[in-house]
């Protein structure tokens, strides 16, 4: 109750504060009077971080590689399993071809131009095999979660610097026995080899892991690794050096693994999917991180308590949020918009607003660069219903959210913060 005369004292001074002059226009929808315009510039907005369940992420559009250690996230592992198979267009049986010789084994990873965190330092990734069958679950997915057994000798590792801009793809060396094999089966017709079924009976996948003792940018390549079998043809003159493909295809698994380690963070608490993390208890900040499935969730409490007062007519509704300065650059940049959804106590999603949080950047000093969302419905909604209830708005990243990193620091009710409800309303004087 003392919260809410509070309340009303606010806007009471708001009203003085902030009343246009007054107006006739529109009074004849309201007998006969003079309407004030005014505003409440309200502080009762709440910031939380959720947790999602585990993400599906076979069958994206890009797979993620890196090991980053984010200052309140912790560390975000990117890591991939895929399979390749014989392509059709190559020929793998090679046992009638006279004067060639075994060359050697390479992994192909294609840049697909994403990345996100500092790309000047440098990422190791090791290739394993794999060694359990890979197979997707009963509704043809694999979550983020998802590891399979690997042999843990590494099948050849590789040390660079991303350059996603410069260059189109990172080549890996592999172990020439492995290599070696693959061409004595190649060059003596095995069955092994004729069709993608038996081949992953022999080869069952691989596996690339970044190291994790470094932080590093998360980069994202293509979905179409590919291993390449190369050797020379000694037939023409001058030789000439020629491979056989065995590419990861959409007829293939081919996922990225995301392991998200909070040790050390204030967000350990936050275990469950129905559950909130107040941003009283995480520096007044609450989080989106794509990827590893953290949302932000909004609360407006006290919206109904609006109804209270008879002479009130909302016009419109204006939230805006503020991401924390420098906490965003030109390699950790912010999304240029947010997808919103309507969400229960529970975090059980009912609806999507089909407009987004618009972000506006304050080119100039940095400091009012913000999140702006027009809420008018919702807030419209909250005030109509007869019931308690703890409805809210969920933020997150709406391209690509399952194969990213991008992440919001959002600030809530600090000195240099705060975010805003903006509620526009009429009163009539008569």
């Amino acid at each position: 109750m003392r919260q809410f005369v509070f309340l009303l004292i606010v806007w009471a001074m708001m009203v003085a504060c902030s009343a246009d002059s007054p107006s006739d226009v529109g009074t004849d929808f309201f007998n006969e009077g003079v309407l004030d315009y005014a505003f409440i510039d309200s502080s009762t907005v709440k910031l939380s971080t959720i947790k999602l369940e585990d993400l599906s992420t076979n069958g994206g559009t890009r797979l993620l590689l890196g090991s980053h250690a984010d200052e309140k996230l912790g560390r975000l592992t990117m890591s991939n399993y895929f399979q390749v198979t014989p392509s059709s267009s190559s020929d793998v049986t090679l046992k009638y071809v006279d004067n060639i010789s075994y060359e050697h084994l390479l992994l192909v990873l294609k840049y697909d131009k994403y990345y996100y965190y500092d790309t000047t330092q440098n990422i190791t990734l090791r290739v394993h095999e794999v060694t359990q069958t890979m197979e997707l679950d009963k509704n043809n997915q694999l979550f983020n979660d998802k590891t399979f057994t690997i042999d843990q000798n590494p099948l050849g590792t590789v040390t660079f610097q991303p350059l996603p801009h410069r260059i189109d793809s990172v080549v890996i060396k592999l172990s020439d026995a492995l290599g070696q094999d693959l061409w004595n089966k190649a060059t003596n017709d095995s069955e092994q080899l004729t069709n993608s079924t038996n081949f992953l009976r022999y080869l069952k996948g691989l596996a690339i892991l970044p190291d994790t003792t470094t932080s590093t940018g998360i980069i994202g390549f293509t979905i179409t690794p590919e291993l390449r079998l190369y050797y020379y043809d000694k037939s023409v003159t001058p030789s000439k050096e020629k491979y056989i493909a065995f590419p990861a295809s959409t007829s293939n698994i081919v996922y990225t693994n995301i392991h998200a380690n909070r040790l050390g963070t204030k967000l350990t608490t936050l275990k469950k999917t129905d559950e909130r993390l107040s941003a009283s208890v995480t520096d007044e900040e609450a989080y989106i991180q794509a990827g590893a499935g953290l949302e932000l969730r909004v609360d407006m409490p006290y919206l109904r308590d609006l109804k209270m007062n008879t002479n009130f007519y909302m016009t419109q509704a204006i939230l805006d949020m503020y991401p924390i300065r420098k906490s965003y650059s030109d390699v950790e940049p912010l999304p240029s918009a947010l997808s919103v959804y309507l969400a229960d106590k529970k975090n059980n999603i009912y609806g999507q607003l089909s407009n987004k949080a618009t972000l506006v950047l304050d080119k100039d000093l940095g400091r009012d660069t913000k999140y702006s969302l027009d809420v008018t419905a919702f807030v419209k909604s909250q005030m109509n219903l007869t019931e308690f209830n703890e409805n809210a708005l969920i933020f997150t990243i709406g391209t690509n959210y399952t194969v990213s990193a991008d992440r919001v620091y959002m600030g809530n009710n600090g000195i240099n913060y705060k975010t805003k409800l903006r509620i526009y309303f009429v009163t009539v004087n008569n």
